[in-house]
């Protein structure tokens, strides 16, 4: 069986284990919402990945963005009484309002200065929603009552389970978009700029309005996630535009490896998973989650699936297809 071909079939066994996640995980002793949280984080990393995976440019303040997604739908519902798809929709514009108010500076730096401005910004987003005590809540957060959904006049509330479903369609959807977005002529730009942006530009590109809608594509992942996730746990609070909410989602998505279609999905999977089991265990399960990410990134340079996908490839003779990686990892180089 080629590379290809194994890809489609592990693509497909994948699916078939989501779509029966509701009645296998009870027997592992793993709540719906755990499993939710796995696909609402895998699409949040995915947001690093177009950036640090295809691009090379390091997304370290993805949660500023993540958690105006969070904010648009608390604020949509608690002012405007908004339906379920309209708070999600304010959720997205409003994390794209962010990606575009920081974008006109994001594009002046590349490298670890990229970086480090996304932090900067995501900080301020942090302060911004702290301070506005009477809109956000402040540190106590803004609960709200989940939204239900208009469809031909009559209204559907969802449950868990409902919900779980409705969140996996919509992460499936998305990553769709994302692997035609890898395999098209624009994806391919940003896996050359990633490798050499000034000899994208000598080939008279414009490498920067590429790096702005891959920000902004970017922004609608973890935008969309953010309003995912605050329906989910009904609950939004300014930790979540926190950096160290940033670092969770990077790392899921160089352990699941970066520069693959589906590393994210497994970084979030191993993530989250490892926390819920783990903090059952020991109250120090952050020393031994570590342990177990430094393994990974030892064992496996290119992140658990890259370095997979590479061995395949090699043992395949060197000759790469579809779901091969397409470069080596990307440097975080000023």
């Amino acid at each position: 069986m080629n590379l290809k071909r194994l890809g489609y079939l592990s693509s497909a066994v994948v699916i078939v284990i989501m779509l029966l996640a509701p009645q296998i995980s009870p027997h592992f002793g793993l709540d719906i919402s755990i499993i939710s949280e796995v696909v609402v984080f895998a699409m949040a990393a995915m947001s690093v990945n177009v950036m640090f995976g295809y691009t090379g440019l390091p997304l370290f303040g993805s949660a500023a963005l993540f958690g105006l997604g969070a904010y648009g739908v608390s604020l949509s519902i608690t002012f405007l009484h908004a339906g379920f798809v309209v708070s999600i929709l304010f959720g997205v514009v409003l994390a794209l309002l962010g990606t575009l108010l920081i974008s006109w500076f994001l594009l002046r730096r590349r490298g670890i200065y990229f970086g480090l401005l996304t932090i900067a910004f995501g900080q301020i987003f942090y302060f911004v929603a702290y301070r506005m005590r009477d809109v956000t809540g402040g540190e106590d957060g803004m609960t709200f009552q989940r939204p239900v959904f208009h469809l031909a006049g009559m209204n559907f509330a969802f449950h868990e389970t409902a919900l779980y479903y409705l969140t996996l369609g919509i992460f499936l959807l998305t990553l769709l978009a994302f692997w035609y977005l890898t395999k098209s002529p624009f994806g391919h730009t940003l896996i050359a700029i990633k490798q050499n942006e000034v000899r994208v530009r000598h080939l008279g590109l414009n490498s920067d309005s590429f790096v702005l809608v891959a920000l902004l594509v970017a922004g609608a992942y973890a935008g969309l996630a953010g309003a995912l996730y605050a329906i989910s746990i009904l609950f939004t609070f300014p930790l979540e535009l926190d950096w160290h909410q940033s670092g969770d989602f990077f790392l899921m998505a160089v352990l699941g490896g970066a520069g693959t279609v589906w590393g994210p999905l497994l970084g979030a999977l191993i993530y989250v998973l490892g926390k819920e089991i783990l903090s059952t265990i020991t109250p120090a399960w952050e020393i031994f989650l570590g342990g177990i990410f430094i393994a990974c990134v030892i064992g496996f340079p290119r992140g658990i699936l890259g370095t997979v996908i590479a061995a395949l490839v090699a043992r395949n003779g060197g000759v790469k297809h579809e779901e091969a990686p397409e470069a080596e990892p990307a440097s975080i180089s000023a």
